[in-house]
Parts: C-alpha cells; structure tokens; sequence
C-alpha cells in the first residue's frame, strides 16, 4: 500500500483504544444560553450554569461522555472505546470538555495527547 508511512507494516491488526475520563476540576463559570441571557436582561436571575462533557476525537471517530448537569468539578468516571487498526496512523488523541446548550455547545478547553509520548517504541 503506497498511502502507508514507512515502518507500518501493510498487515496490521485490529486493536481497541480505551480513553478513561475521570473528571475535570476548575471549570469557569460561564453562561453561554441565549435564554439565560434574556432571562438575566428580564428578571435579573444571574445563574452561571455550567453543563460539561467530554468529547474525545481519535482517528476520524468521536466518542463523548454523559452530561453533567451544573457542576464545575464534574466527576464522569466513563470510558471511550475506539476500534482502529494498530499501530494506528493518527499521531494524537483529541480531548475536549464543552458546555452543553441547547443552542450550541460551546468548548471550554481542548488538550492534544501525543501518542509517541505515551507509548512504547515500536
């Protein structure tokens, strides 16, 4: 196969990726709603309501976890699982903690996981 990397092998093996998520700690508080705007322009009800998860995107697929209604310390203690030939040709792993709207969600944070730094040699 001419579109593989040199030192892939051309048969490879299915494998399972496990990515944990536990939980986040010190989250900004934030309102993204358009409701809750208005709610705060008409009412003076002032929440900063927080409605995190975690969306995880590793070559080409993405897996989320549950929402955690208002919490800045969200504890999930979920795992994703994504099948992909190994050793895989995607180099990184891609976190993402959102607050959920029912509008659009918006990031909070993204972080990269290089999966050279946390793997063995070959």
């Amino acid at each position: 196969n001419l579109l593989l990397p040199d030192g892939v092998p051309p048969e490879r093996q299915w494998a399972r990726f496990y990515v944990k998520i536990y939980r986040a700690e010190g989250l900004p508080r934030m309102n993204t709603s358009i409701m809750a705007n208005v709610k705060k322009a008409l009412i003076g009800e002032n929440k900063d309501l927080v409605d995190p998860y975690v969306q995880v995107a590793f070559a080409g697929q993405k897996g989320k976890t549950s929402i955690q209604k208002s919490s800045y310390e969200p504890l999930w203690n979920e795992q994703i699982i994504f099948t992909e030939m190994f050793p895989p040709l995607c180099k990184r792993i891609k976190i993402q903690i959102r607050d959920s709207d029912k509008v659009n969600d918006v990031a909070i944070g993204t972080h990269f996981i290089d999966l050279r730094k946390i793997s063995n040699e070959g």
